[in-house]
């Protein structure tokens, strides 16, 4: 594991390795340990060809972020293609998956598992009937566009991972093409992470420190403290947070992001691609 050096040891960034060892058709790295309670986050990768069971534990839920790669995972009856820039969330009642990948192919994705409170288990059996089916997957792409102050016209941004599907756990990602910035802010009330995509490539600050932040990188924003991300001209910011709030109540912070209509995104999808 490598870790990418930084100003100061309150910004943590880990390298995802990306190449699976020789001779080797598994890889499995920790990643983060111990930045944020109750929840575990590996790195896999496979290389077909092969075909893993995942085991799912009990009184958690379990995300699979794909990074990059194709696979195949099962539940049961329900067959879903793995692809990068997506999700899948098994939910209800699944006790494994499994995950096919084609000879000579690899997949690599994060995994994360969160062990649920009382609370989040009660709030469970409260949420749309649609959202407690036995899986939910959605490519980043497909996901709703919203807009905030602290964010330019041209940055887009989607909700990748409403509230409601994983108790006190939201997701989204912001792409733009520097020079752009996500401003100054702070939110005390959650835990978050960053993940660079694809040709992420800007510099993230908190407070009186600073770090780069690249693609295929993880990172925790310290608690609490005032941060903002910049992209310089011709550069990339392309990444991924993920929310972790403290209190089901912490929630009312999505409120900041409001919808935006088609006919915004295309606009901006245009000055993107100038």
């Amino acid at each position: 594991m490598e870790i990418s050096p930084s100003n100061s040891a309150e910004i943590m960034v880990e390298n995802l390795q990306m190449q699976i060892p020789p001779d080797r058709q598994t890889f499995t790295e920790a990643l983060l340990v111990g930045e944020i309670a109750d929840l575990k986050i590996e790195h896999k990768a496979f290389l077909g060809p092969i075909k893993e069971t995942i085991t799912l534990l009990p009184g958690h839920t379990t995300l699979l972020l794909l990074v990059s790669g194709k696979g195949r995972l099962s539940a049961g009856s329900i067959v879903q293609s793995l692809t990068p820039d997506s999700i899948v969330v098994p939910i209800a009642d699944i006790p494994t998956v499994q995950i096919e990948v084609e000879r000579g192919k690899e997949l690599h994705f994060l995994q994360f598992t969160k062990k649920l409170s009382t609370q989040d288990l009660k709030d469970l059996t409260q949420f749309p009937k649609e959202n407690r089916q036995k899986l939910y997957a959605t490519r980043f792409e497909d996901c709703e566009p919203y807009t905030e102050k602290i964010k330019s016209p041209n940055t887009i941004s989607r909700t990748v991972l409403p509230a409601n599907i994983i108790p006190r756990v939201s997701l989204g990602t912001v792409e733009a093409i520097g020079p752009d910035k996500v401003g100054a802010h702070k939110h005390p009330m959650l835990e978050q992470l960053f993940l660079g995509l694809t040709d992420n490539d800007v510099m993230v600050y908190a407070d009186q420190v600073s770090t780069k932040f690249k693609q295929y990188s993880l990172l925790h924003i310290p608690l609490g403290s005032t941060h903002w991300v910049e992209v310089a001209e011709n550069k990339k910011m392309n990444y991924m947070w993920m929310d972790f709030f403290l209190t089901k109540e912490g929630e009312e912070w999505l409120k900041t992001h409001k919808p935006i209509n088609t006919n915004q995104i295309m606009s901006n999808n245009q000055l993107k691609n100038k």
